[in-house]
């Protein structure tokens, strides 16, 4: 098993090594997805499969039927909610991530030894996608130490 070197290209936000992001506690563990999910947009499952532990609730596997049920309210809530309007580019390495808070439609992402072509007049940003950027940073007290701008990058993980 290699390891993955990736080229990406983004728009977004470089944060500063070290910056404490909101996702980054205990309860979400760096996962912004389930910190957007149920820590901003308050999503609460109807039933609970796993402890507190995040092990299955008395060590036992529920049926596939239930599993399907408690997973597919998320999905169905995700659907029904505002989607998380970034996503988070990893311009470090796996075990030493330095991140970009990204526009998502503005991720390019190329696996080595798969190229990927592009337009450039693709790497155009609407003022309202500038705004939303900003709007989300300072929301959620995220410090822009920088403007935010095109990013070429890459990945090794």
């Amino acid at each position: 098993m290699g390891t993955s070197t990736d080229g990406q290209i983004c728009y977004g936000v470089l944060i500063e090594e070290g910056t404490l992001l909101p996702w980054d506690n205990d309860e979400y563990d760096g996962d912004i997805e389930d910190w957007w999910i149920y820590g901003v947009l308050g999503f609460k499952h109807s039933f609970e499969i796993y402890d507190k532990d995040g092990n299955f609730i008395d060590g036992v596997q529920p049926s596939q039927e239930k599993l399907d049920a408690y997973y597919s309210e998320r999905r169905k809530f995700e659907e029904q909610n505002e989607k998380l309007p970034v996503e988070l580019v990893n311009c470090c390495s796996g075990d030493y991530p330095m991140w970009i808070i990204a526009l998502p439609r503005t991720i390019i992402n190329a696996k080595r030894g798969y190229p990927e072509s592009f337009n450039p007049a693709q790497l155009k940003i609407s003022n309202k996608e500038k705004e939303l950027l900003f709007a989300f940073c300072k929301k959620f007290k995220i410090e822009m130490t920088d403007v935010p701008r095109w990013w070429l990058s890459s990945y090794w993980g």
